[in-house]
């Protein structure tokens, strides 16, 4: 599980500038998160590296304003 949430956080910080003091309350939400959908059957790291990233965009850009309905 490390090794994806790892993975996230790397290509997340790739994409983006990343303040380093951001990344511990980052990864261990993305930890969470991950163990989630494990939990819920999602097995696979490429799968769960796309949910992952997913999520850390929406923590650190908030959601996308074409999804919110308005």
């Amino acid at each position: 599980m490390n090794e994806v949430v790892d993975r996230i956080l790397q290509t997340y910080q790739l994409m983006r500038n990343v303040d380093p003091e951001q990344i511990p309350n980052s990864r261990q939400k993305i930890a969470l998160y991950v163990e989630k959908l494990n939990s819920a059957g999602k097995f696979n790291p490429h799968q769960l590296a796309m949910y992952g990233l997913a999520y850390l965009k929406e923590l650190h850009e908030g959601p996308d304003s074409r999804f919110t309905g308005c």
